[in-house]
């Protein structure tokens, strides 16, 4: 019962240091308050206070400097992504005057997997671009997308890649069409370690994966998509 109990102590400590962070009564570069007082403040051994520290170090909510203390990192606000018919991260990060990048991390050509043929409604043996997508909000990285996109509708991509800053920019630029989103599926999950690694984040907090299936502006399928969010950087609006 005893391990119980610490168990639940330090989750309760954790917590009550986070809720201090986020309303502002412990501000980013401060420090947090020491061990001895947390000890004393919630009759706990240092044991118990020192698993809290290190369950909200490992969450990134604060950085251990040895000698001094833990000091409070700074914490963006989650990133408001509006989800509609039409949705195009460049513009949605302009409209909130937010800083953004899109990097294109590996890119390759060749057979589609069973899931993404069925989903883009495609043969076997027809040819798919599959793409890697690093998106960044001030210089920190928040999702990573996997898009698929039939050889057929984007021929000779490859030849467009020099200086990539936008998919869609890209395809309305070279292609002369725009996808249109007709269905996401959203879910909780964990990273696996190249995503966390990549996201610089732990492996225990969990990510939103997002599900997309684009449409041509003809009606045919065109783009699928599994982007890996960080949840913590990202809070969706969906307009109908």
């Amino acid at each position: 019962m005893k391990g119980n109990d610490d168990s639940a102590q330090h989750l309760k400590i954790a917590e009550f240091l986070i809720e201090n962070i986020r309303n502002g009564e412990y501000k980013e570069n401060e420090k947090i308050p020491s061990e001895h007082k947390l000890c004393h403040l919630f009759q706990v051994n240092r044991h118990v206070v020192r698993q809290a520290i290190a369950r909200i170090t490992n969450q990134g909510w604060v950085t251990p400097v040895q000698g001094k203390g833990c000091y409070i990192n700074r914490i963006p606000k989650p990133i408001q992504y509006v989800l509609s018919s039409q949705t195009r991260f460049s513009e949605i990060m302009d409209s909130q005057g937010v800083q953004h990048e899109s990097r294109l991390l590996h890119w390759e050509k060749g057979l589609s997997s069973l899931a993404e043929r069925s989903n883009l409604q495609i043969h076997e043996d027809e040819t798919i671009y599959r793409l890697e997508i690093l998106r960044y909000v001030d210089d920190k990285p928040i999702s990573i997308t996997t898009t698929v996109i039939p050889e057929i509708e984007v021929p000779n991509l490859e030849h467009h890649f020099d200086g990539f800053s936008s998919l869609y920019g890209l395809l309305e630029k070279q292609y002369h069409f725009r996808p249109i989103r007709s269905r996401s599926v959203f879910q909780g999950c964990l990273p696996v370690w190249k995503d966390a690694e990549i996201l610089e984040m732990p492996e225990n907090i969990p990510i939103i994966q997002m599900e997309n299936l684009m449409n041509h502006p003809s009606g045919s399928p065109v783009e699928y998509s599994v982007s890996r969010m960080r949840s913590d950087m990202h809070k969706c609006l969906i307009v109908y």
